[in-house]
């Protein structure tokens, strides 16, 4: 049932335009509360042209601006190389392409010829060493930074949470690319319309792990359409299907170019329905062949398939005629219609809504999370069971029989050692278990949805928000596991002291970590690598605080800044300074005890300073 969709419905609420004034992009903008947008925003009623039973334009006007020059995909004397100095090669050499707008092109050649090098640097994923990539006469880099929704790239594999659902997924891009100010009702009927477009409705009770490849394809299809980009730029989308699913997903291909204007450029291995297309570009070693029809591109190579014309290329050397620089002409923007995805704030429910469902549907990490909240404290207390040794007083008082007085005082020094050896181990064992806590916290957290991820930030997303919805979760899972440790250790082990004051350094220590391994998954390419760090680094606790083992000055000083346990166990044994078992860790340790409220400083700061690192890293990502 084909979706209709009223005039009046669209995605900004007003009609007014106004110049972008002296910005080098010739377009016309729309206010909204979401930022300026280019001109005719992403409009649902012109949206509707998406239907497949849409009718091909007859505008006059219309087609002359799909052939204007520069009104598609532009490049200009474009080369990419690799490495530099005797390292250095030519991935790419002299690319001089005008795709017009509303078409279909097809990028083949062997492996290892540059077409996905081409697509990347179409998506502005990979810098050009010499040329420029214009869209209908806007800088790839400019819709990039200011409206990432012009340009839809889809590479080969798409990226989605597996544990939820095909219409959950869909929803979060919805929330996360169409502009706030659009009517959750126009939302609700766009959302609904490019499922049905994409032939997904039987599919969105489905877990997305469980969909067929085809079925991914057109899953990640339907996501870079939602975002209803001007221009689709899509790597290896129809690799590995069978026939029917390739010719099934070249007629659509084919018709957003036709019916819907979009510009589809198709990187591919699959030959078997390049007719579709309206033109095939040839790639040889780098190089532009040439770009025409297949039938035509046929006729000029004497060949009958493209398999003969392949193979024409792999038998025979080609002598490709020397770069010439070819003078760039001036290309006048055209009107785009797109907008800017919504700000960081109405990014920030969806994306903590999303991380509430997934962290309950992770049945293993939920269990994981309750065996370590239940067993390291009773690791702790095991040691402890009666409570702590209680210290006899040293009599002060003149004795005149030596030999007794030499045994007291042997005793006292005994229990003392005894005593201070146990309050000071169980203060730093209960800490580094929370930091070993805090490292499964944080350590896979950003690194394991990396894809999904990168996927987001090239659509917009606002790393901001991203790593505020990770911080709000550590902080819940931190509290709950900070909490249980010290009432438990408390109550157990009769330690003095105030219950809050332990909760608080015990908590700022968890978290501490937690955002330091944050940082640390916000930085590394794999989960796996990500955990090795994260475990390192709490290796490094106890031997570096200089509570087990003395350290020299010099190291302590340059160290213990950087170590989290030695702050958490320091501010642990202040929350009880004056009573009996300070006094004897005091005396028998030679190790300064830094106060609480700096303790917490520190601890603080190390949250801080992490959060900011994965804030860095994430925004990296966005623009690399």
């Amino acid at each position: 049932m084909k979706t209709e969709l009223s005039e009046n419905q669209r995605f900004t609420e007003r009609e007014s335009q106004e110049p972008l004034g002296d910005s080098e992009v010739a377009v016309t903008s729309d206010s909204t509360e979401d930022g300026e947008a280019l001109e005719q925003p992403t409009d649902v009623s012109a949206q509707q042209e998406l239907a497949p039973e849409a009718a091909e334009s007859s505008d006059p006007v219309s087609k002359a601006a799909a052939a204007a020059p520069g009104s598609g995909i532009l490049i200009s004397n474009l080369s990419v190389v690799a490495g530099t100095g005797r390292r250095a090669r030519a991935l790419l050499q002299g690319i001089q392409l005008d795709i017009p707008k509303a078409s279909f092109v097809a990028i083949v050649g062997a492996s290892g010829c540059g077409k996905s090098t081409l697509i990347k640097t179409l998506a502005g994923l990979v810098p050009p060493t010499t040329g420029r990539v214009l869209f209908a006469g806007h800088p790839i880099e400019r819709l990039k930074h200011d409206y990432p929704l012009a340009v839809g790239y889809l590479p080969q594999f798409g990226a989605f949470h597996a544990d939820l659902t095909v219409e959950e997924n869909l929803r979060n891009v919805v929330a996360l690319r169409l502009p706030g100010s659009v009517p959750a009702a126009v939302k609700e009927q766009w959302a609904e319309h490019i499922i049905e477009l994409a032939r997904l409705g039987p599919l969105l009770n489905q877990p997305y792990k469980t969909l067929s490849g085809g079925q991914m394809r057109r899953m990640a299809l339907a996501e870079e359409l939602i975002g209803d980009p001007a221009f689709l730029l899509l790597d290896e989308l129809t690799s590995g299907l069978d026939i029917y699913s390739d010719m099934e997903m070249m007629l659509w291909l084919r018709e957003l170019a036709h019916k819907h204007g979009k510009t589809v450029v198709l990187v591919t291995h699959a030959t078997y329905h390049l007719e579709y297309c309206d033109n095939i570009l040839l790639l040889h070693k780098g190089r532009q062949v040439q770009m025409a029809p297949l039938a035509e591109m046929l006729a000029a190579h004497e060949v009958s398939s493209i398999t003969e014309l392949f193979g024409l290329y792999q038998t025979r050397e080609v002598e490709f005629p020397a770069l010439e620089h070819v003078p760039e002409t001036p290309v006048t923007p055209q009107p785009l219609k797109t907008a800017r995805p919504p700000g960081g704030f109405f990014q920030f429910w969806t994306l903590l809504l999303r991380q509430a469902r997934l962290f309950l549907r992770d049945r293993t990490q939920i269990w994981l999370h309750l065996i370590l909240i239940v067993t390291f404290p009773a690791l702790v207390a095991v040691f402890a069971l009666e409570g702590l040794p209680q210290v006899r007083q040293l009599n002060l008082s003149l004795q005149t029989n030596v030999v007794q007085t030499l045994a007291e005082q042997l005793l006292y020094l005994k229990e003392s050692f005894k005593a201070s050896a146990l309050v000071s181990g169980l203060a730093m064992f209960q800490v580094v278990l929370l930091t070993l806590i805090g490292a499964n916290n944080g350590a896979r957290e950003i690194a394991k949805e990396r894809d999904v991820l990168a996927k987001e930030l090239r659509a917009g997303l606002s790393p901001f928000a991203y790593v505020s919805t990770k911080f709000l979760q550590l902080s819940f899972l931190c509290v709950v596991q900070a909490f249980w440790m010290a009432w438990f250790v408390k109550t157990i082990c009769g330690f003095p002291g105030g219950l809050l004051d332990q909760f608080c350094i015990l908590f700022a220590t968890t978290l501490a970590m937690s955002a330091t391994c944050l940082a640390i998954s916000s930085a590394s390419a794999s989960p796996e690598r990500a955990s090795l760090l994260a475990i390192y680094l709490v290796g490094f606790q106890m031997p570096l605080s200089g509570a087990a083992l003395s350290l020299p000055d010099w190291l302590a000083f340059g160290c213990r800044p950087f170590i989290a346990a030695y702050w958490g166990w320091s501010g642990y044994l202040k929350t009880f300074e004056f009573t009996r078992h300070y006094d004897i860790v005091k005396q028998s340790r030679d190790i300064y005890i830094a106060p609480y409220d700096a303790c917490l400083y520190v601890l603080g700061l190390h949250v801080l300073v992490s959060l900011c690192l994965a804030w860095w890293c994430v925004g990296r990502t966005r623009v690399s």
